[in-house]
């Protein structure tokens, strides 16, 4: 994920890197796209020897904060060709043939990806969701029914011939939502389970209603809005997110601009350090999330 939002590299060009296109130890390090992974439904997946056009045939260059994350998942070894970014292994390999070893190193999915994007955005947009099953019921028994005691949601949870729930089972659960902040109790000290319990409203992050996400190629817009507020040329742009100019009046500029100005390592320099300084304030709001938040740091995506 830091490599995507600090390269702005769609998935099959990520997916696609290979050691020998990473030059990490360079005074300025970049990395280098070439093959790209291809993903195209019933009409089969695999590797393409470039992209689909010149354009994306570049180098972008690297903020410190992405050469850590993809000297972190280089793999062991020298094999050139071997692949930076690939999927968690223990899959079920080849039909017919065994079973990928748990750890191996498999080609990365974009399904994968995208669930896993997914799942951080979901855990954003409602702090219920990385709760254990029974804790997500008793809130929403508390949601649907209103304040109700421990005996109260252990009736309620088994109504209609469903299995029964011990009333003990129950104030566990009660006490992972207040830990969460998700309920809250109107006689209990220290997050006893006594009185009644009550669900408290969700807290929508509000940068949440103000976007509209829908994968990891969400990144790579925010890469390019990045330089764009760093005030680097737009033409600059284009090169590292590899388009290719267009001489019919379009945002991306002129081709014959294209030809005559060019990257000097100057505005390379400007493109590392404005992405650093941006990378930098993610992390940190990052770690300061889990610090408010501590019950939900062991099931966090990042």
């Amino acid at each position: 994920m830091l490599t995507l939002l600090g390269t702005g590299l769609r998935f099959g060009e990520l997916a696609g890197l290979r050691r020998r296109r990473v030059h990490l130890d360079r005074p300025m390090p970049v990395l280098e796209i070439g093959p790209t992974r291809y993903q195209a439904g019933r009409f089969g997946s695999g590797f393409k020897p470039r992209p689909k056009s010149d354009a994306g045939i570049r180098a972008v260059p690297l903020a410190p904060l992405v050469v850590e994350a993809i000297r972190r998942q280089l793999p062991s070894g020298s094999d050139s060709d071997d692949l930076v970014f690939t999927g968690p292994g223990g899959g079920p390999g080849q039909p017919g043939g065994p079973s990928v070893p748990r750890g191996a190193r498999t080609v990365l999915s974009r399904h994968n990806l995208n669930r896993t994007y997914h799942g951080a955005v979901a855990k954003l947009a409602d702090p219920a969701v990385p709760l254990r099953p029974t804790a997500r019921r008793v809130l929403r028994a508390l949601r649907d029914g209103g304040p109700q005691h421990v005996d109260q949601l252990a009736a309620h949870l088994t109504a209609g011939g469903r299995r029964p729930i011990r009333p003990a089972t129950v104030a566990t659960a009660l006490g992972e939502l207040h830990a969460a902040g998700l309920a809250t109790g109107d006689d209990h000290d220290q997050a006893e389970p006594a009185g009644r319990w009550t669900a408290l409203p969700v807290v929508r992050d509000p940068p949440l209603n103000a976007v509209d996400l829908h994968g990891a190629h969400d990144l790579r817009h925010t890469y390019a809005t990045w330089l764009e507020d760093a005030g680097i040329p737009a033409r600059v742009i284009d090169e590292l997110m590899g388009y290719e100019a267009s001489g019919r009046g379009q945002h991306r500029g002129s081709a014959m601009g294209a030809h005559y100005r060019h990257t000097t390592p100057e505005m390379a320099t400007r493109v590392i350090e404005a992405i650093q300084e941006r990378l930098t304030v993610v992390l940190r709001v990052a770690e300061q999330a889990l610090e408010d938040h501590p019950t939900r740091s062991e099931r966090s995506v990042f």
